[in-house]
């Protein structure tokens, strides 16, 4: 079964933080793409979450 995590978590993650290495990404650059991306779905129309929902944006893994 599939659980999200939040943009927090993601970024605390080991694994995540390994393959950044791995990929030569910061992770501040990291954490700023995810946080843009979840921006652009608070400001989507239709979007059916909340905007707490959307602030605690979730990635499925």
């Amino acid at each position: 079964m599939a659980t999200d995590m939040t943009i927090s978590e993601v970024l605390r993650d080991p694994l995540i933080r390994q393959v950044l290495r791995a990929d030569g990404i910061a992770p501040e650059a990291f954490s700023a793409a995810l946080r843009q991306a979840a921006a652009g779905l608070r400001r989507s129309p239709g979007l059916s979450r909340s905007s707490t929902e959307a602030e605690n944006a979730s990635i499925s893994t």
